[in-house]
């Protein structure tokens, strides 16, 4: 088989999934697809959380996805079929790119297995249905990676530039990959040297800006203040710096901390004033939050079922069983990865550094702020990269 041949069995897989589970509503995706509605009809970027008019302009949550999800119902029309066949593509061409930086750090058999790990991965299949942003974060990632480890062999700035759109389009849709980008950017350079390091940088990062920058203009004239890219960065931080909420997320409560400030802007600063303050006040216990985090991040996969049964679309029971299947797969997953790494004693591939890079960054961002499993469905088809490393033999020095 080829990354064709693996991209669509994945594509297939995941269209008798939908057969048989159609997308469905939930969670965060209620509110993605009414405000991609409100996109497609003109309206633009709106706040549509208490869906009351008059719908005033927000960056609550990043634009990427409802925008994307908005531009794709203007163009094929109103359904959650389009957000599934969003889902479909998506994965697809994330398969094609871990066969790709697998093949390239370990040769042939590892490719494949990497590349059977992430398309017949059953969380990854049951996501399909949902309308939460991870499916495409997770593709446009992967993507950005796979053009940074090509730059790193050509050295043509195209390359790079390229990389840099897509990490300015992941940030869009998960503000965490503008994070990201810098230390793939750093492991990609060419040449050990400040000055290629400094190119690199530059290339990847003028990419990035050239994509986000419009939307942050739009941020400082539209809300009550600048914005990035979204403004809940703020009560994230809160919410991560709170004892109470064992690592992972919890809702803010009615009247809690800010809860007199009205504007976006203004109240996310306020949250993130008042995490700042709780942090400094008791760092240790901040710091010994992030094993609780990350254990949410990393020890189950039960969101793609938890979603479904929200929705409707899964009884409990069918959920509970579900979410065991998905944690083996997700486990299994984990420990090759581990393994892979560990046995190795030569220096890894470029293109296995920067997977490791990626997740290594992605792991540090929840280990400040909070974990959930379904946030490690972004960086899976990253492990699936180095879980497939158990099938290259390894040289010793």
């Amino acid at each position: 088989m080829s990354a064709l041949a693996w991209s669509l069995l994945a594509g297939l897989v995941r269209v008798a999934w939908l057969r048989a589970v159609p997308p469905a509503v939930a969670w965060d995706g209620i509110i993605y697809e009414r405000t991609a509605q409100r996109i497609a009809q003109g309206m633009g970027f709106v706040d549509t959380y208490n869906n009351l008019p008059p719908y005033l302009p927000t960056a609550f949550y990043p634009v990427g996805y409802p925008a994307l999800l908005g531009l794709a119902h203007a163009a094929l029309g109103p359904g959650l079929w389009v957000a599934g066949a969003l889902n479909v593509a998506a994965a697809a061409l994330t398969t094609a790119a871990v066969f790709a930086l697998a093949r390239r750090a370990y040769g042939a058999p590892a490719a494949h297995l990497a590349a059977g790990l992430y398309a017949l991965s059953p969380g990854a299949v049951l996501y399909t249905s949902t309308l939460m942003t991870e499916t495409v974060s997770a593709a446009l990632l992967v993507g950005a990676i796979a053009l940074a480890e090509r730059y790193a062999r050509d050295r043509r700035a195209p390359v790079a530039l390229a990389a840099g759109l897509l990490f300015g389009l992941g940030g869009l849709v998960r503000p965490q990959s503008l994070l990201l980008a810098p230390i793939v950017a750093l492991l990609a350079s060419p040449s050990p040297r400040w000055a290629a390091r400094a190119r690199t940088l530059a290339l990847v990062g003028v990419a990035c800006a050239a994509v986000v920058l419009p939307w942050t203009i739009r941020n400082c004239r539209a809300l009550d203040g600048c914005a990035l890219v979204s403004v809940n960065g703020g009560s994230n931080l809160f919410i991560g710096a709170d004892p109470d909420a064992g690592g992972t997320y919890r809702p803010l409560r009615r009247g809690e901390g800010c809860g007199p400030v009205l504007t976006e802007v203004a109240k996310d600063r306020c949250y993130g004033r008042l995490a700042l303050r709780r942090i400094a006040t008791h760092p240790m216990r901040w710091v010994g939050l992030m094993p609780a985090k990350l254990q949410a991040l990393l020890d189950y996969e039960t969101a793609p079922a938890a979603y479904l049964a929200e929705a409707g679309a899964l009884s409990p029971a069918a959920a509970a069983r579900a979410g065991r299947w998905l944690t083996a797969w997700h486990r299994l997953v984990c420990a090759l990865a581990l393994v892979a790494l560990v046995a190795r004693r030569d220096p890894l591939p470029r293109a296995a550094a920067l997977s490791l890079g990626a997740v290594a960054g992605s792991l540090a961002v929840h280990a400040v702020f909070f974990g959930g499993d379904r946030y490690h469905m972004v960086f899976l088809p990253l492990l699936a990269v180095l879980g497939g490393a158990v099938l290259c033999p390894t040289r010793t020095p």
